[in-house]
């Protein structure tokens, strides 16, 4: 029997752009859209140009072009940086937990450009790499990477990368199973940054697209990798989960399209906050409540969230009183505080530091709690779910519950093609030029149309 990095290898040589549903397709471009609305949006916060600035020194052979600079560099440094654009403020895709718009796409774009890659060929490969992010997760069962304080982006995310890479160098599936084999050299990165909401949740996500692309050299030049590196018995299935089944790693292959389950994402925090975000906003709307006489708000989540969002490891401090943007992110009560009292208006430059100290968002956090829920555990993650039952208790007795299962932008509540598009031209506003933010628009949406990627890249640039 063949090891799985050759069967996945066999996937990513033969599928071809022909294969792909329309629906496929045409997902594929919303997410690049996605993608590069979120890295115009986010370059200029001091974690992403730390990153830019030591790419920027370091130099090198001049051909993938950075996003908004214009910078030109080699392919796994430019999808490094602009990986860490997109990934800056959370604002891009998420897959079962990948984040994969902060990785597929910056891949796809920066091994395509000194390729020539078409729009087609493009596409093709940001499927690919979407389908096996997605197989991954379920295969190693993500949620209890998370559950034993990996990073499932930064353990998984290389292979992705090494999938759309592989594809557009069109490689063969001995190198491509060597690249994956390399890759495992590079899979690591824990959730320890929620201690002190350090910059690393970005990095350990953007990492991912060099390590894939390197990888995808090194193969393509002869080095070789551990055929058996997701089941052996040093494989990353052994080593870093449980409860795991490589079976699903090519379970319909080319007839289950992954990327038609991506979560769009219509704020700049963690999405396992946006159900509950979601279901106190439409308690407040449809009861007419008056938030100042909240005494309450109590919500019900999936128990791996916990951590995440409500007590890291019996420390509610941070939850209660966010330091930081990354604090912030993962703060369910600020969040919720947030969003009620701006009555769900939440931009960006609301994670600021004046915010973090507003005594009236702080003293309505203090109402908000959260504790896992049995049942809603048992709620498979993929499709990824992560459902909520909302309380709002008032001051006068009174209490108001509701559930939500699907937040605004998953596939089961998705966005409208207009919804796509004011989030990109709010994203792209006073950064690019209207003329350019509009033919963007015009090239991405016809991307199977270009005979090479590189049109798209100058209209990045500011």
């Amino acid at each position: 029997m063949k090891y799985y990095s050759d069967q996945i290898g066999d996937y990513v040589a033969q599928l071809a752009y022909d294969d792909l549903p329309a629906p496929a397709a045409d997902h594929a471009k919303w997410v690049l859209l996605d993608a590069i609305g979120a890295a115009i949006a986010s370059w200029d916060t001091a974690w992403s140009l730390a990153v830019y600035n030591t790419v920027r020194k370091k130099a090198g052979s001049p051909e993938s072009t950075i996003f908004y600079f214009g910078n030109k560099v080699p392919d796994m440094n430019a999808a490094l940086v602009n990986a860490m654009f997109i990934q800056s403020m959370d604002l891009n895709d998420d897959l079962s937990g990948i984040h994969t718009g902060g990785i597929l796409p910056p891949t796809a774009m920066a091994v395509g450009e000194p390729l020539f890659s078409t729009g087609k060929e493009i596409i093709t490969s940001i499927v690919i790499g979407y389908d096996i992010a997605s197989r991954l997760a379920e295969a190693i069962n993500s949620q209890a990477l998370f559950e034993q304080g990996y990073q499932p982006s930064a353990i998984l995310g290389g292979f992705a990368a090494v999938a759309s890479a592989c594809k557009l160098h069109k490689l063969g599936t001995p190198q491509i199973a060597n690249a994956f084999g390399i890759s495992g050299s590079y899979a690591g990165g824990t959730i320890e940054f929620l201690k002190e909401g350090t910059d690393t949740k970005r990095f350990n996500i953007a990492k991912s697209t060099q390590a894939g692309i390197f990888a995808t050299h090194l193969a393509k030049e002869g080095l070789t990798g551990p055929g058996s590196i997701f089941e052996g018995d040093h494989g990353i299935f052994q080593l870093m989960s449980e409860n795991t089944d490589p079976t699903k790693l090519v379970a319909d292959l080319g007839t289950r399209f992954d990327i038609l389950e991506t979560s769009f994402k219509k704020y700049p925090f963690c999405d396992g906050a946006f159900c509950p975000l979601d279901a106190a906003l439409a308690i407040v709307r449809e009861n007419n409540l008056d938030i100042n006489e909240i005494a309450a708000l109590r919500f019900r989540i999936k128990s791996f969230l916990i951590p995440f969002l409500a007590d890291y490891h019996g420390d509610t401090t941070r939850k209660y009183r966010p330091k930081n943007f990354t604090d912030a992110q993962f703060s369910l009560p600020f969040i919720i505080a947030l969003g009620i009292l701006k009555d769900g208006d939440i931009k960006a430059s609301d994670f600021s530091t004046e915010n973090y100290n507003n005594p009236t968002i702080l003293s309505f956090a203090q109402k908000v709690s959260a504790s896992g829920d049995k049942e809603l555990d048992k709620i498979p993650f993929r499709p990824m779910a992560m459902p909520t039952i909302a309380t709002i208790e008032m001051k006068n007795g009174r209490s108001f519950k509701k559930r939500v299962n699907y937040h605004r932008g998953d596939p089961r509540n998705p966005f409208t093609e207009t919804e796509y598009l004011e989030k990109f031209n709010a994203s792209v506003d006073g950064r690019l030029k209207k003329s350019a933010a509009d033919r963007l628009v015009e090239l991405v949406t016809n991307l199977e149309k270009l005979s090479n990627i590189s049109d798209i890249m100058k209209y990045t640039v500011r």
